[in-house]
């Protein structure tokens, strides 16, 4: 399954992040990168993983479904204590096991 953050991410180019910045009069999200950071079309994996995790908390709260997802990832936290997995694949593995245990859309 494709992580969340790159469908996110494959939704929005540079430009619209550009274009918006300009329309507001200042900086928006991810159009504050500047450098190599966020190239054409990012690189997932060079995405900082908290800011990853607020990229989904924000779609969790935009979907409603906040509660839920961070009752699956206290779970998740409880069940891969002792394991080295990052913070923003257990946000994505509860987001996909409600998806999938509710029968939600999500709406990138």
């Amino acid at each position: 399954m494709m992580s969340i953050v790159k469908k996110i991410d494959s939704m929005i180019r540079e430009e619209t992040y550009h274009r918006i910045a300009n329309q507001f009069g200042t900086g928006v999200g991810i159009a504050e990168w500047e450098g190599d950071f966020y190239p054409r079309y990012t690189n997932v994996s060079k995405i900082p993983d908290e800011m990853k995790v607020n990229v989904l908390t924000n779609l969790m709260i935009k979907e409603g479904i906040y509660q839920q997802v961070i009752r699956e990832v206290v779970r998740l936290e409880t069940k891969y204590i002792n394991k080295r997995i990052k913070k923003s694949t257990i946000y994505e593995k509860a987001i996909n096991n409600i998806v999938e245990r509710d029968g939600i859309i999500l709406h990138y």
